[in-house]
């Protein structure tokens, strides 16, 4: 898929198709940041794919066990598999893919959309324009350097307003000290959640940041795996946990993550950084999951000239959970 910068975000959509001629759809997006390959994620999925000839689409857990031994380390590749089980399940049965995952806890998720890295005026002009198209929540990413970050912070605050949310995300560039620091002079300007203020291994320098501030600390890079998880919300060192579907492994890990947070009371928060097929398989978990507590991000689709997948569309800020059959968007290719 071609980006409205002109770069190129490499993915793969595998399509399983039942004996009746259902076919589910899965994403597996390549995040070089986190160690996938295009063909490390390629190969993986044509060795398993083919080992799927004959199963039952139904017995998503005992296939689930199998390729998740096999695929070990892989995790964009088992996501896209788990998710077309998920989807090719729930459309044999008729029904859309949250009925499959516990229900509807909700029907609209507010969308949190993400402004890069760029000098401060640039990132003032992109914010101004998705307030002009309906947002009210914002992701303002940072570079470590704490007079540029409290800039952009401060401009971003004055060009939109009161009413609108802020977050930020620091991705690992700040040691915790100077992350305190920060975040607690970014309290004037009403920053409401900071994502990996610091490294992914340092989980004690997590906890110390999440102790000593008052807007929510986020886990990301830190909590790819259930394990991680598990052991951030045991030592309490998070507030909140982002799960990305694509980099746990699919739904189901997804829906053990979210079980995890909820009885160690860490929120959690979702996106997708891919096409809409990634963004709406991302919806029915947000809708099925009653520890989420705010806006996710499910929108950086918009940014893509080519995406092959079409149903889904943000309206004043906010997406509707798809009532279709399985994930409910459709593959024009």
């Amino acid at each position: 898929m071609g980006t409205g910068g002109g770069g190129q975000k490499h993915c793969f959509i595998v399509k399983l198709t039942s004996e009746s001629g259902l076919v589910g759809l899965g994403y597996a997006g390549i995040s070089a940041h986190h160690g996938d390959s295009l063909g490390g994620v390629k190969a993986a999925l044509e060795t398993y794919t083919g080992l799927l000839i004959g199963e039952d689409p139904s017995n998503i857990e005992k296939i689930s066990e199998t390729f998740s031994g096999v695929l070990h380390g892989n995790e964009a590749a088992q996501a896209a598999i788990d998710v077309a089980l998920h989807d090719l399940h729930a459309k044999i049965l008729g029904v859309p893919m949250y009925a499959l995952l516990g229900g509807l806890v909700r029907e609209e998720i507010p969308v949190i959309r993400i402004l890069s890295l760029k000098e401060p005026a640039k990132m003032v002009a992109n914010a101004v324009k998705l307030v002009e198209q309906g947002y009210f929540y914002f992701k303002i990413k940072l570079n470590g350097n704490q007079a540029q970050d409290l800039q952009r912070v401060k401009e971003i605050r004055n060009a939109v307003g009161e009413a609108i949310h802020l977050t930020v995300d620091a991705n690992q560039t700040y040691l915790p000290k100077v992350a305190i620091a920060t975040l607690k002079r970014m309290e004037e300007y009403g920053v409401e959640l900071c994502e990996q203020p610091v490294r992914a291994d340092d989980w004690e320098g997590l906890a110390t940041v999440t102790r000593a501030v008052d807007c929510l600390v986020e886990a990301h890079e830190s909590a790819l795996r259930i394990e991680h998880i598990y052991g951030l919300v045991k030592m309490r060192a998070v507030d909140c946990i982002n799960i990305k579907i694509d980099q746990l492994g699919g739904i189901r890990k997804a829906k053990i993550a979210a079980a995890i947070c909820k009885l160690g009371n860490v929120s959690v928060r979702a996106g997708s950084m891919g096409s809409r097929l990634s963004a709406a398989t991302t919806m029915h978990f947000v809708a099925s999951t009653s520890n989420v507590s705010y806006a996710c991000e499910l929108g950086e689709y918009a940014g893509f000239l080519n995406d092959p997948v079409s149903g889904l569309e943000v309206e004043k800020g906010v997406l509707r959970v798809p009532k279709g059959p399985g994930i409910g968007v459709s593959l024009n290719v």
